[in-house]
């Protein structure tokens, strides 16, 4: 309702500033939404309804003033049937009432008696924005006697044969008639027909069928099922396409992993994978006004990083089907919570009877919605749900996730089951827990950076079989503050100030980022690339960190996306949809092919990096060098390895200040890499911090510039000059404008003498205004457009 009010003018944007304060009577009233809607004349036999994909979160529904129905739960869709009335045109009106009373992320998860995310009441990363109103598709639809409630498609691939048990469920199966099942490949090829009753079953069989495969192990491969019922004439009743995938998703348990803990090991296709992934928070604090265009590209970005899995967390949303669609198309896993989560106070979820009975009426209509999806992989109770000893819940803790769980093996058992995230047997991940604590199973934290040597010591010694939820906090990127921060309060310090403290207090480290560089950090601009090269950092070792270990499971860290334009997040890309330096390290570190080094700490009197590589193929050249910020070799190694893993040491006396860590691999397979190197870098201290940074001498750094209607190609040369580290290519439009700049490479450190080539797709930006800002620690800004620098 928020964003109708913005769109019509008479609201203010909550989106600057601390102007959310201003809009928290929004969802205190009523409001109404009012259409002419004109109608069909309804033929002889036809029935019309009146479909709500989604309303927020209780409403009642008017036709010509007459009530029609009511309506509760964000998450269940509303059919009307409407055949009774004539023709023409008529006066709609949907009554929303004010949003429910529910709690904030402090408060008490018991007090919870609705199936609402808890987010939009205030959490750390989104101010008090309580969503409210007509949020998914509305639509009139005509049918005839028969109407299929619900097409049921279970696609399973044993061998080479694929089955598909499909269940029909009709809402008049006392009407004569049949439904005919066609099943297409995604080329419109015909691979199996049947018919049967119009609320029966059967199973489909196809040879030899094209599997869906994970995002970076294979195609996605999709089937099309149509169901057309016919009635007693054989005329055209109701129809509906329904897409499927053959796949064969598991979660085992390593045999050295310990007897009680769940299964998290991923296999699919009989491919045992590691999770690769992010956390998923709504798309925008105002879910309802989420363009697609937006949810695409933000799941591309997901794509294009490796990502396997999303975990759709439970203080926002059951997601839509678009959002699954698209998970369908990309191949992303789905690791879907019920909308329940922790709270500061408590965190153990409503007994009452009558919120157990609401949950699983809610589940009943929400899991046949989304169970046909081949990238739904997990159904979960919630978020951080805890015993009042912090201990995670199980089922037998709570009758609520009992019951979620009962409804989940009785209407979609072919998917994974957790009761909460994280399931323990300990809540966090810290160093105390690490070094004291029992087995880490799934756990979650930390949120923030633990310091230039801590933070390093808690990943190299951790030891959870999952790693659900972690993060590194960060400053958002300096067009998206220009856009929420208003003018007068660009300034330093940003703690301790109520519109910065508005825009993400709980994730402001500046004073541990003014410590990392020498406290000589004096403008906005240098405190926003500071931060980033510590978050990016940070959470690119905690990534590879884990990717080290065997025992490792898989990594989802906190988060992808934000849903509200903060100052600072934990958030990989902003509000606005341009990534943050942290998505590019981590993207880089989800590779295939990858290397990387464990680097414990402290460094000031020898450098001792542990180098691990991952290959394709058979014998790999593995190099290792120490480079001093003007570009000399200080220490080197190479080595050929027989297989990927662990490769060797390199150590030395990295001498004061910033260093660079080079290693690259290239591997012998010709197919995949045609032979090419594969490099990561570490911008390192052996001194207090990075100080040195702001000061390193300009280097020279040419550019050439290539357009083409939807593509950049852009060649950067080190012509003169010293190391350039964290060189970032950064859109230069104004934060809000539309469509999104997508490159395959960002936030990297040139060496002298070095070349690099970089592609970037332009996505909804018309040619005239594509402008990208080229910046660095020690190169002065320059915009590149069509036109040139």
């Amino acid at each position: 309702m928020l964003a109708d009010l913005v769109a019509a003018g008479e609201a203010v944007s909550p989106y600057v500033g601390r102007q959310s304060m201003l809009s928290e009577w929004v969802p205190q009233r009523t409001w109404v939404y009012r259409t002419r809607l004109v109608m069909p004349t309804p033929e002889a036999g036809e029935r019309v309804f009146l479909e709500f994909d989604g309303i927020d979160y209780a409403a009642a529904v008017y036709l010509d003033g007459e009530r029609v129905a009511v309506h509760e739960g964000t998450y269940v869709p509303l059919v009307v049937e409407v055949t009774g009335q004539v023709g023409g045109e008529h006066a709609l009106a949907v009554v929303v009432e004010p949003a429910p009373v529910s709690e904030p992320q402090v408060g008490y998860t018991a007090k919870v008696n609705v199936h609402k995310g808890r987010m939009g009441y205030g959490w750390d990363f989104c101010p008090r924005l309580v969503h409210q109103g007509l949020w998914q598709p509305v639509r009139l639809r005509t049918t005839k006697a028969l109407r299929l409630v619900d097409v049921w498609a279970r696609a399973s691939i044993e061998g080479e044969v694929g089955k598909v048990v499909v269940r029909l469920d009709t809402d008049a199966a006392d009407q004569e008639g049949w439904a005919e099942l066609v099943l297409r490949t995604a080329q419109g090829e015909v691979v199996a027909e049947a018919g049967v009753p119009p609320s029966g079953s059967t199973t489909l069989t196809v040879d030899d069928p094209r599997r869906w495969h994970l995002n970076g192990h294979g195609e996605p491969c999709l089937y099309t099922l149509t169901t057309i019922l016919r009635d007693a004439k054989g005329e055209v009743s109701d129809r509906r396409d329904t897409r499927i995938g053959f796949r064969d998703v598991r979660f085992t348990r390593d045999p050295g992993a310990p007897a009680d803990a769940l299964p998290y090991r991923l296999a699919v296709n009989g491919r045992p994978t590691a999770i690769k992934g992010w956390n998923w928070v709504p798309a925008d604090a105002l879910y309802g006004a989420i363009g697609q265009d937006k949810l695409r590209h933000l799941l591309t970005l997901a794509r294009d990083a490796g990502v396997t899995m999303l975990r759709v967390w439970g203080g926002g949303l059951i997601e839509s089907e678009a959002f699954y669609d698209l998970c369908d198309a990309y191949g992303i896993l789905v690791w879907q919570e019920f909308a329940q989560s922790s709270s500061g106070m408590e965190s153990l979820p409503s007994d009452d009877p009558a919120f157990v009975a609401r949950m699983t009426a809610e589940a009943e209509r929400i899991v046949p919605a989304r169970r046909n999806h081949p990238s739904l992989a997990i159904w979960c109770g919630g978020n951080e749900l805890q015993r009042a000893d912090g201990v995670p819940l199980k089922d037998a803790d709570s009758p609520v996730l009992a019951a979620l769980h009962g409804v989940v093996a009785r209407l979609d058992p072919d998917r994974h089951w957790l009761p909460t995230s994280p399931t323990g047997p300990v809540f966090g991940n810290t160093l105390e827990s690490v070094r004291t604590g029992p087995e880490h199973h799934d756990v979650h934290g930390p949120w923030e950076h633990q310091g230039l040597d801590d933070h390093y010591r808690l990943y190299d010694e951790g030891k959870a079989l999952l790693l659900s939820e972690f993060g590194v906090e960060g400053m958002s990127n300096l067009r998206a503050i220009e856009s929420v921060v208003p003018a007068s309060e660009r300034r330093l310090p940003t703690t301790r100030n109520p519109i910065w403290d508005h825009l993400g207090r709980w994730w402001n480290n500046e004073p541990l980022v003014r410590a990392a560089f020498g406290d000589a950090i004096e403008d906005l601009g240098t405190l926003s690339r500071a931060s980033q090269f510590l978050q990016a950092d940070g959470l690119r070792y905690a990534v590879e960190a884990n990717r080290r270990r065997p025992e490792s499971c898989g990594v989802l860290p906190w988060q992808l996306n934000e849903s509200f334009p903060n100052g600072w997040c934990t958030a990989s890309v902003d509000y606005f949809g341009e990534p943050k330096a942290a998505y590019h390290y981590v993207r880089r570190a989800y590779r295939h092919e990858h290397v990387c080094a464990a680097l414990p700490a402290p460094r000031a009197h020898e450098l001792r990096a542990v180098v691990w590589a991952w290959w394709e193929g058979g014998p790999a050249e593995v190099e290792a060098r120490v480079l001093g910020l003007d570009g000399g070799v200080r220490a080197e190694r190479r080595w050929t390895a027989a297989a990927p893993g662990e490769v060797g040491t390199i150590t030395c006396a990295p001498g004061p200040g910033s260093f660079v860590l080079d290693l690259s691999v290239r591997g012998e397979r010709r197919t995949l890499t045609n032979r090419r190197t594969i490099t990561n870098r570490y911008v390192l201290t052996a001194g207090p911090g990075f100080a040195d940074l702001l000061t390193l001498p300009e280097a020279r750094v040419t550019t050439e510039l290539e357009t083409g209607d939807t593509t950049w190609t852009l060649r950067l040369r080190h012509e003169a000059g010293p190391v350039v580290p964290f060189v970032r290519l950064l859109d230069a439009r104004p934060a809000a404008a539309p469509g999104w700049a997508r490159w395959d490479d960002n936030a990297f450190d040139l060496l002298p003498g070095e070349e690099r080539v970089l592609h970037a797709t332009w996505d909804g930006v018309p040619p005239q205004d594509r402008r990208i800002r080229l910046d660095a620690w020690n190169l002065p800004p320059t915009t590149l457009t069509d036109a040139g620098a």
